[in-house]
């Protein structure tokens, strides 16, 4: 599998899962996988998503795509930084919640595990 493609892949899968969890898995499930599925789940696809749009971006600029943690970390914080500091200030019943840093975070490395076993 090619790198963009991957990219796709992941993303197509961050859509999907999101779908999924919104109308079927919360609404159904109760307890600790409910409540992570609720609050996490989302944002660790997320966190997966942004760094392969990143990706997609970059290659269809002609620049070095994304390779290390030393790219993934400060974008990731960055946008955890938008919507989780800055929207509570702007969007009315949004909330501060620094578990979700670590949630993107997360969806990062799952990134760049799966990215490092495509062939180059």
């Amino acid at each position: 599998m090619s790198r963009r493609r991957f990219d796709w892949a992941v993303l197509w899968a961050a859509g999907g899962f999101y779908l999924l969890n919104r109308l079927w898995l919360r609404p159904t499930l109760g307890g600790p996988a409910g409540w992570f599925l609720a609050c996490y789940a989302n944002d660790i696809f997320a966190g997966a998503a942004i760094v392969a749009w990143t990706d997609l971006l970059l290659r269809w600029g002609r620049l070095t795509p994304v390779r290390s943690w030393r790219q993934t970390l400060p974008l990731l914080l960055a946008c955890g930084f938008l919507w989780e500091a800055a929207a509570p200030l702007c969007r009315p019943g949004a909330v501060f919640d620094p578990w979700d840093f670590a949630a993107y975070q997360a969806g990062g490395a799952l990134w760049l595990a799966g990215q490092k076993r495509l062939p180059l």
